[in-house]
């Protein structure tokens, strides 16, 4: 928990009078949440420990803990004693959408830390983020694991699915909200959560008292993103038919028709991938035979203690159905969950033939949302401590140690818009393909290298546009470079593109390989004579581990291979070829590229067979890597 509580205090010494420091408000157990408009208000609760007349001061300014430099200020709205706790809520309004507010929040005692939120987007155009998991219930290492992941991937919104704690008692709440400040993250950011009710949460009144839900009876909806996606909470722990029904008809069928999206939570799955937990007949009536009618995409449950996915289904009793579901990949619904946030694993044994993979793990689900597709992915959320932070600047982006599930249908599910499909990649016409490595005019020697191995000195080259008759004379030098002799004489082989191999086994001294030098000499049919020196490497080399990386070939007929990257952004592209030496070999650069998916054709014709590294940078930092076997 995050209490913290000094004095303010003035210090004289021989007269002169320090500056005192601000002392820190006794305040904790911070969330975030909404009420209204997620894009121009948002909700800040805390646990007011002691002190009192608190005030909550925010600007778009960070202002460090400067109280009375911030421009806005609210008291609580809400101020209530629950669950042994003196619960605060201030609901800010008034803001400008997609944009990071810092606070602090000053009582008589002090001010708090600095914080900050950033608003949800207004614009269909803006790219969401949103963890999506429940079930976090008594086991706080591995609740913890999956709150540090929500501080490291900082998505827009958390959408928690019911069970906080086992017994909804005073004491696992204040547990539960001390652990949930591990979400906080780096720089003070709040991600805002919206809670639904699980069978743990002994009343609707728990999470009025703890997030201060506007509607009592725990079921709402909001606009993120304007038209882009509307986002459903439902409430299966009181009855799904009546008001609450007719509330979710009439939402669909006004609210949800004017968006691109729509996702729903509740807790308790429709069909449990556990057999020991009960089927929920009446959320098929009266939930799933609307989230097929009205086109809900994706449906996010918990309870079960374990995970799953669906293929795309809707209700059915038709030939081919299984317990009221049957496929359908144009208008189906995907379901997604079920658990587990740290509560005890259940085994995954309830399969049904449209399931498209099942597990048992501590897990929630990552979802990408924009104007062209939904993108979900199961993270693993054991062992939090070995995952890094996102960038700040692309949330969108795995970061590095992240363990994403990755079953027998592949690690991610996505969703298409049939309506408005995602422009092609920018794709330059074969005729136009870029050559990365350029045809020669006349005859060049190229990559040319002299390795030692164990008690052999192996020297290659490759040749482009060779002249016939040609051929080359190997020289070495004993005295670094002053005097050379020939070693060994090779015939040319006449082709358009050549590789060479010559093995020098006449040093056996270690100490000699210090003054020790190579020259190629090249003879060509007209007489011209060039003169090599190769780049020397007499350690024993250790090869670069590129199998981290995709892995491309070039197609044998062209020599071309076809890469995938896409532009956040505008950008200076710059695509670099580099071998085992992390030598460049070659480069190709594209001034202020526009945002947007890219694929392109790169010819490596006149690339020596072996392997290398495709890397394609932005603005000098690295968004891609292929690594080429030819």
């Amino acid at each position: 928990m995050q209490l913290q509580k000094t004095r303010l205090t003035l210090v004289f010494l021989g007269g002169i009078l320090l500056t005192p420091t601000l002392a820190e408000a006794a305040t904790g157990r911070y969330r975030a949440t909404w009420r209204e408009d997620p894009a121009t208000t948002m909700v800040i609760g805390w646990d007011q420990i002691s002190g009192s007349d608190p005030v909550l001061y925010y600007d778009v300014v960070d202002r460090a803990q400067q109280y009375s430099a911030y421009k806005y200020s609210k008291r609580p709205d809400v101020s209530l004693i629950a669950k042994g706790m003196n619960n605060q809520f201030a609901r800010i309004s008034g803001l400008q959408p997609n944009t990071v507010y810092y606070f602090v929040i000053k009582d008589n005692e002090g001010v708090s830390r600095r914080m900050s939120f950033l608003t949800a987007p207004d614009s269909p155009t803006v790219r969401l983020s949103i963890i999506a998991g429940g079930d976090s219930r008594n086991h706080r290492e591995g609740r913890l694991d999956a709150n540090r992941l929500v501080s490291k991937l900082r998505p827009h919104i958390v959408m928690f699915n019911g069970d906080m704690t086992a017994e909804d008692t005073a004491t696992e709440w204040r547990y539960w909200l001390d652990d949930w400040q591990a979400t906080m993250g780096s720089d003070g950011r709040i991600f805002p959560v919206l809670v639904s009710r699980g069978n743990h949460e002994s009343s609707n009144k728990s999470l009025v008292e703890m997030f201060d839900v506007k509607n009592p009876d725990i079921y709402y909806a909001f606009n993120i993103g304007g038209s882009l996606l509307r986002l459903y909470t439902l409430n299966s722990l009181i009855p799904s038919g009546g008001a609450q029904r007719a509330w979710l008809e009439q939402d669909l069928k006004t609210q949800g028709n004017a968006v691109t999206w729509r996702m729903v939570q509740y807790h308790h799955a429709i069909r449990p991938h556990t057999a020991t937990k009960a089927e929920r007949d009446e959320l098929v009536l009266n939930w799933a035979t609307y989230f097929y009618k009205y086109r809900v995409h994706a449906a996010f449950e918990s309870d079960s203690h374990m995970c799953k996915w669906t293929w795309p289904i809707r209700p059915s009793r038709e030939p081919g159905s299984e317990e009221g579901f049957i496929r359908d990949d144009e208008n189906g619904t995907v379901y997604a969950g079920e658990g587990c946030w740290g509560a005890p694993l259940r085994d995954a044994d309830d399969n049904k033939s449209w399931t498209r993979n099942s597990g048992s793990f501590n897990q929630f689900n990552w979802v990408f949302v924009d104007q062209y597709k939904i993108e979900i992915r199961t993270v693993k959320t054991d062992g939090a401590d070995r995952v890094r932070e996102v960038d700040h600047k692309n949330v969108f982006e795995p970061p590095l140690g992240l363990v994403l599930w990755s079953p027998s249908n592949g690690d991610l599910v996505t969703i298409k818009n049939r309506k408005t499909p995602q422009p092609q990649a920018q794709e330059e016409p074969e005729a136009d393909t870029e050559e990365l490595l350029a045809a020669r005019e006349s005859t060049e020697v190229f990559d040319l290298e002299a390795e030692r191995s164990g008690e052999v000195v192996r020297l290659g080259w490759t040749t482009y546009n060779e002249s016939s008759p040609m051929s080359f004379e190997l020289l070495r030098s004993m005295d670094g470079g002053k005097q050379f002799q020939s070693i060994g004489k090779i015939a040319g082989k006449g082709k358009p593109q050549n590789a060479y191999t010559f093995e020098d086994k006449g040093i056996r001294d270690d100490q000699l390989l210090k003054n020790v030098r190579y020259r190629l000499k090249c003879m060509q049919s007209n007489g011209k004579v060039n003169y090599y020196d190769p780049r020397i490497e007499f350690e024993d080399r250790d090869d670069n581990d590129w199998s981290v990386f995709p892995k491309v070939v070039p197609d044998p007929k062209d020599g071309i291979v076809k890469i995938n990257y896409n532009l956040e952004k505008p950008a200076d592209i710059l695509i670099v070829l580099i071998n085992p030496q992390l030598k460049e070999l070659a480069r190709l650069t594209y001034n202020q590229q526009a945002a947007g998916p890219y694929n392109k054709s790169i010819n490596l014709a006149n690339a020596p067979p072996g392997r290398y590294l495709l890397i394609v940078k932005a603005n000098g930092k690295p968004i891609a890597q292929f690594r080429v076997e030819k």
